[in-house]
């Protein structure tokens, strides 16, 4: 079980903003007792709500059940497990192995920046393919070097 960020969109413009609890083992988001009481009140005189769950950063819409909990799809689920492993793959790193991949990624930087120069000045005739491997190595240094600043997170 793990607590997620709910948001209850009406039809005439209210928005409500909650905290739930999500059971990935039974797809199932159960919301606060306080929301719930909100809910019922709410279903008498407004139409039904959109009801999504922000579950791993990725915003997943629920299917309101009988018993006043909502259900997540499992396909939606597998998604979520899915690239959630994808963003934990780059994001659970420690501190020291984080700083560095970025310190490797300003190497590439610099590999590629010496690269672009010595290309730059070897080359006497500009056909299209040179210009191609120019802009393909100003890329790679822009890319690495964000990357690396990125990695780096300030530290």
């Amino acid at each position: 079980m793990e607590i997620v960020e709910i948001t209850v969109e009406y039809p005439s413009g209210m928005i409500v903003t909650d905290k739930a609890t999500f059971s990935r083992e039974l797809g199932q988001v159960i919301p606060s007792e306080r929301l719930a009481c909100l809910l019922r009140e709410f279903s008498s005189t407004e139409a039904p709500p959109v009801v999504i769950a922000l579950i791993d950063g990725l915003d997943v819409p629920l299917d309101h059940r009988v018993d006043g909990s909502f259900s997540v799809s499992d396909t939606v689920v597998s998604n979520v497990d899915r690239k959630r492993s994808l963003i934990r793959l780059g994001k659970a790193w420690s501190k020291d192995q984080r700083q560095q991949f970025g310190r490797f990624c300003h190497a590439l930087t610099v590999a590629s920046l010496a690269g672009f120069v010595g290309y730059w000045h070897s080359t006497s005739s500009w056909t299209g393919a040179a210009i191609l491997n120019e802009a393909a190595l100003g890329a790679i240094i822009v890319l690495t070097f964000i990357e690396g600043m990125d990695s780096m997170n300030g530290e």
